[in-house]
């Protein structure tokens, strides 16, 4: 899909040539120290040993390009952009502009030793009366990953903004657990499962050893149970679902926004639901009940007097019932 992207981007210019204007290239690198973790003991030979984790320092590469007009309550505070910034704005429906908009975030991040990437990238198209949007994102973190494309018509009335359509997306195998599949509770043991993982054991001075490949990885049961086992179950489950590939679905897309600003009090809220779905793949993600994907967000603002101001940001994503969510709640009080 990113190379698809890559090679749409030129012909956008030249057929539109204010698609670049306005545009924000940009690329940060940070660092700092990581946390430090709690204490940890292991016993061992009638002594101890300290197995406290160590970090490695965090960092954060972040690459990108953005086009998008900010909204009214919006403004630019600092003289360089990052691209580490979280604007609950970003994820609206309905852009502050008619044209093209579109981001493309990508970010190399390491947090207490774990390392991970993030993709964002999306391009729009806002028209008076339709509104396409191509997207795709991958938060290694939350573990979401799909890419969309979603078209819908657009009706204004006032503040609102109305917009029904479709959407089709791709994504990874979310509803099966591998592991249910190959092993039955009760009718193998632990020790079977763990062997049939590629581990091996032997039996040394009272104690079971345990080893990955021939390398000794744990000198008892206890630790290897504590420690491995866990995970080996986890890079199965992985390992079985990534052979599986990607699945598509279709699904209806029905949209409702709502901005409104004034210098003292500002409101913009969305939603998007998602009610109906058909499957496109053997594996497509089937649904519990009434099978509801939702993505909504909020920004309000009030100034109550010269000296006190109120504020909540917040964005709720609910696909394939994995929620991921983030709210922002406050009050500023300014002397003088």
């Amino acid at each position: 899909m990113i190379k698809y992207l890559l090679i749409l981007l030129p012909f956008l210019g030249f057929s539109q040539g204010n698609f670049f204007k306005y545009a924000t290239f940009y690329t940060s690198m940070s660092m700092n120290t990581s946390m430090v973790e709690n204490q940890n003991y292991i016993a061992v030979s009638k002594g101890y040993e300290d197995v406290t984790k160590v970090n490695p320092y965090d960092y954060n590469l972040t690459i990108g390009m953005r086009k998008i007009a900010r909204f009214d309550y919006e403004y630019k505070a600092k003289t360089w952009y990052y691209g580490t910034e979280k604007a609950v704005s970003d994820n609206v429906t309905i852009g502050n502009s008619i044209g093209w908009e579109y981001l493309f975030n990508y970010s190399f991040i390491r947090t207490r030793g774990d390392k991970f990437t993030n993709q964002d990238f999306w391009l729009r198209y806002l028209g008076n009366k339709c509104v396409t949007k191509i997207q795709l994102k991958n938060d290694e973190r939350r573990n979401m990953e799909f890419i969309s494309f979603d078209t819908r018509y657009r009706l204004q009335k006032g503040n609102f903004d109305f917009t029904m359509g479709g959407m089709v997306r791709q994504h990874p195998v979310y509803h099966i657990l591998p592991i249910q599949d190959f092993w039955v509770s009760g009718e193998s043991t632990f020790n079977d499962l763990a062997e049939d993982f590629g581990y091996s054991t032997q039996y040394v001075q009272g104690d079971w050893h345990w080893f990955n490949n021939g390398e000794l990885i744990a000198t008892s049961n206890d630790e290897f149970y504590k420690h491995y086992f866990g995970q080996a179950i986890a890079n199965y489950n992985q390992e079985q679902l990534d052979a599986l590939g990607s699945v598509y679905e279709l699904s209806m897309a029905i949209g409702l926004a709502y901005y409104k600003y004034h210098n003292n009090a500002w409101l913009h809220t969305w939603v998007n639901v998602m009610p109906l779905h058909y499957g496109l793949s053997d594996y497509s993600f089937e649904y519990d009940g009434a099978g509801l994907d939702l993505d909504a967000g909020i920004v309000a603002g009030l100034r109550v007097t010269k000296h006190l101001g109120l504020f909540v940001e917040g964005t709720y994503l609910n696909y394939w019932e994995k929620p991921i969510y983030e709210c922002k709640f406050g009050f500023n009080y300014l002397i003088f």
